[in-house]
C-alpha cells in the first residue's frame, strides 16, 4: 500500500491535467484573421509588382503562411488547417493577385 499511494497520487493529479479547449475570443480571432491577411497581402504585393516575383520571397511568405497555421492551429481546428493549407493555395485564394 506504501508503495501504491504515491502512485495513486499521480495518477490522480495527472488526470486533473485533461487537455481543456482554448474558445478564442473575438479580439483574438480579429487579430488571428489580421495575420493572415497581411500574409495574403504580402503575397500580393510581391505578385503585383513589375515582373514575376521573387521565388525567395515567395517562399519566405509561404513558409509565414504555415507558420501561421501552426501558430493557431488549436483555434483553427484540424480541418480548416488543412483547408487552409490545401484548398486555400490549390484555388489561388492567397495569390489571387497573379490573375489580376
Amino acid at each position: 500500500m506504501r508503495r501504491l499511494a504515491p502512485l495513486l497520487l499521480i495518477a490522480l493529479l495527472a488526470a486533473g491535467c485533461g487537455e481543456k479547449q482554448h474558445v478564442q475570443s473575438d479580439a483574438e480571432r480579429v487579430k488571428m484573421e489580421s495575420e493572415f491577411s497581411q500574409v495574403a497581402m504580402n503575397i500580393a504585393d510581391a505578385t503585383i509588382t513589375s515582373g514575376p516575383a521573387d521565388e525567395t520571397t515567395m517562399e519566405q511568405f509561404t513558409n509565414d503562411y504555415i507558420a501561421l497555421t501552426r501558430k493557431y492551429a488549436d483555434d483553427l481546428g484540424d480541418a480548416e488547417v488543412k483547408k487552409r493549407l490545401t484548398d486555400d493555395f490549390l484555388r489561388g485564394d492567397i495569390i489571387s493577385a497573379d490573375e489580376t
